[in-house]
C-alpha cells in the first residue's frame, strides 16, 4: 500500500523527502498550489488533476511514498526568488508537477491532469 503523506511548504517538504530518501522505496511528490479557504487549490490545472493523480495511485509500486505538496499561495509561489523554484533538485516551472523523486520522470502543467500519463508515470519502474 502506498504511504501518502502530505505537506505545506518548502521547509516540510525537504525534511520529509530527505527522511524517504533512505528508505530505497520509489517516491513520488506532486507539487500544487495552497488551498484557499473554500478548499480548492488557487491554481486550477491542480484542481482539475487533484483528482487524476488520487486515483493514479492505485497503479504504484505497493511499498513506495507519495508526497502531496502544498507549496503556499499564489504570490509566494510567483516570486522568482520562491525556494521550489530556485532549489536543483525540484526546479518547479510549472504547477502541477508531478515527478519520480530523484528520476527524470515528470509531468507539469496540464499534462498531470492525463490519466493514461499519470498511470504510466506510476507503473513504469525503471
Amino acid at each position: 500500500m502506498v504511504v501518502e503523506h502530505h505537506v505545506k511548504g518548502y521547509e516540510e517538504f525537504t525534511k520529509l523527502v530527505e527522511d524517504l530518501e533512505t528508505s530505497g522505496e520509489p517516491v513520488h511528490v506532486l507539487f500544487s498550489g495552497g488551498k484557499e479557504e473554500n478548499g480548492m487549490s488557487w491554481c486550477p490545472y491542480c484542481v482539475k488533476a487533484e483528482p487524476v493523480v488520487k486515483e493514479a495511485l492505485t497503479k504504484a509500486a505497493e511499498k513506495s511514498h507519495f508526497i502531496h505538496v502544498d507549496v503556499g499561495e499564489r504570490s509566494y509561489w510567483k516570486d522568482i526568488n520562491c525556494p521550489f523554484r530556485k532549489d536543483p533538485r525540484t526546479h518547479l516551472v510549472f504547477l502541477p508537477t508531478l515527478l519520480r523523486w530523484k528520476s527524470p520522470q515528470r509531468l507539469d502543467g496540464e499534462r498531470v491532469s492525463n490519466k493514461d500519463l499519470v498511470e504510466m508515470l506510476f507503473e513504469d519502474e525503471d
